[in-house]
């Protein structure tokens, strides 16, 4: 049995809100730029003294939020800034920072008992892929050049303009990146899981009727390997010799504890740091040591290193680490890490 969580999971960040303050008024500002962001609070009739901006994305202006909270239309108006990040953070009585990962709330309850995977699995690794984005492509080449692709379940789907700037950038005698064999990856792509396969487009953000954000417990990715390799939808900001972090947490980054699998996840620095304050077992000791500090391509080698070792090395480490797989199954199929994300938010406020 399983069941579906609340569709609208930014109710219980408003009811902690309205706990401090009067009642919020919500303004989304996702995927705007910090222009546009002002330019939607120029539009907005503000009629409450408290602001709640909404964001779904990773949060790439960091330099920017003063300009936000200072704007003139904000003055003397609580603000709370909302992102999918790792922190939380008040700037002085009227200005805060909040950490919602509000994907986390639309995950499916699961309250079958935990039993591990079987130990006959076919593959030791899976890697789901839908928008191709420039580190999703980077990851998936490096894959390619190192002939793993036909023993991992691995799919990627090919949404053309995110790479324009990749392969500008390739003929660049400066740019950092070594994808040697860009065109031969990129011509192979889609690539498709074999249960998806048939005549006709594939629709990556369904299967089988339900959307990509929640979990397909049937699809082989995730019955049919040991360890489910997550890339997050951002890591840091490309070009990657900027430096700039993106911490963001969507609902991808808890599959495998779902699923009953080991998580290896691609995401910014200080990824699992964050993962493990809420409670859950990372299993570092799967990847090179000082993983979570890694710049991107970096994490890219270490990822690459750690399929090389094979299915046996996974089906090994899996029933090796079956007490820490089994509490994160119970733990995301909990309550426990929502009350926590919302407990650190009124520890804020307070």
């Amino acid at each position: 049995m399983s069941k579906q969580l609340p569709s609208d999971p930014l109710n219980s960040l408003i009811t902690i809100l309205k706990e401090f303050h009067n009642d919020p008024q919500s303004i989304s500002i996702s995927s705007q730029s910090p222009d546009q962001i002002l330019d939607t609070i120029d539009t907005t009739e503000i009629i409450s003294d408290c602001v709640l901006l909404l964001n779904g994305d990773a949060w790439r202006y960091f330099d920017s939020e003063q300009d936000i909270f200072n704007h003139p239309a904000l003055s003397g108006k609580t603000v709370f800034l909302q992102t999918l990040g790792y922190t939380n953070k008040k700037y002085n009585d009227f200005h805060y920072h909040i950490s919602f990962p509000s994907w986390y709330w639309t995950r499916i309850l699961r309250d079958e008992k935990f039993a591990p995977l079987s130990s006959n699995l076919e593959y030791g690794f899976s890697c789901l892929n839908n928008v191709t984005s420039i580190h999703r492509f980077i990851l998936g080449h490096n894959f390619y050049i190192n002939n793993f692709l036909d023993d991992m379940i691995f799919s990627q789907n090919l949404l053309g303009e995110h790479l324009d700037r990749l392969e500008e950038d390739l003929n660049d005698e400066y740019s950092e990146l070594d994808l040697p064999k860009f065109h031969g990856y990129k011509n192979l792509l889609p690539i498709i899981l074999k249960e998806e396969e048939h005549n006709g487009p594939i629709d990556f953000k369904y299967h089988k009727g339900r959307p990509g954000w929640l979990t397909h417990f049937t699809l082989s990715a995730h019955t049919n390997a040991y360890c489910f390799i997550c890339t997050e939808s951002d890591i840091e900001e490309y070009p990657y010799n900027r430096n700039n972090n993106l911490p963001v947490v969507t609902e991808k980054s808890f599959k495998a504890f779902q699923t009953r699998q080991l998580p290896l996840i691609l995401g910014a620095r200080g990824h699992y740091a964050y993962f493990k304050s809420l409670g859950f077992e990372m299993m570092e000791d799967l990847l090179p040591s000082g993983y979570d500090d890694m710049p991107f391509l970096q994490k890219v080698d270490a990822i690459v290193s750690t399929v090389a070792k094979g299915h046996e090395f996974a089906k090994y480490f899996y029933f090796s680490h079956l007490p820490e797989i089994q509490h994160n199954y119970e733990l995301v199929n909990s309550d426990k890490v929502d009350n926590l994300i919302l407990q650190r938010i009124k520890d804020m406020l307070n």
